[in-house]
């Protein structure tokens, strides 16, 4: 299983500029490969938020993405629930501060491992992190 967090899926359906290179590694998978947790809903809908308010994106580009987000979730995705024992492993890794990693940033990762799932990301620090804890990376990259 290849576990995306926001950072890749965000780049892909708000137009980032890697979103093509991201496109192309999706399409190399095999339908049932890819997971992401339902902890990624609330932060796409941040992302696209975010955006909007910066001005990166309109409100139709906002709309727009967020439901080919959910069309891809419903489709291609395995929905992983977050469950209490994944927030009780996120609180583990945070407890090394070196790492820099964010709350949310550790619940992908206690989920990913949950699943032994290889995390996509974009997101650097998450990978140092990830790396440091001994999970399998999956490179969004050419």
């Amino acid at each position: 299983m290849i576990y995306f967090d926001t950072s890749a899926l965000g780049a892909l359906f708000f137009g980032e500029p890697t979103a093509p290179t991201i496109l192309q590694c999706l399409e190399s998978l095999d339908d049932g490969e890819l997971c992401t947790s339902a902890w990624t809903l609330a932060e796409m809908a941040s992302v696209g938020a975010i955006k909007e308010r910066t001005r990166a994106i309109d409100a139709v580009e906002r709309a727009e993405g967020l439901a080919a987000f959910h069309r891809f979730v419903a489709g291609a995705l395995t929905l992983i629930e977050v469950e209490p024992t994944d927030f009780r492993t996120a609180a583990v890794l945070l407890d090394t501060p070196h790492l820099a990693l964010r709350a949310g940033d550790a619940l992908h990762l206690a989920v990913a491992r949950r699943w032994r799932a290889a995390l996509a990301t974009l997101d650097v620090r998450q990978s140092q992190a990830a790396e440091h804890y001994g999970l399998e990376l999956f490179p969004l990259t050419s």
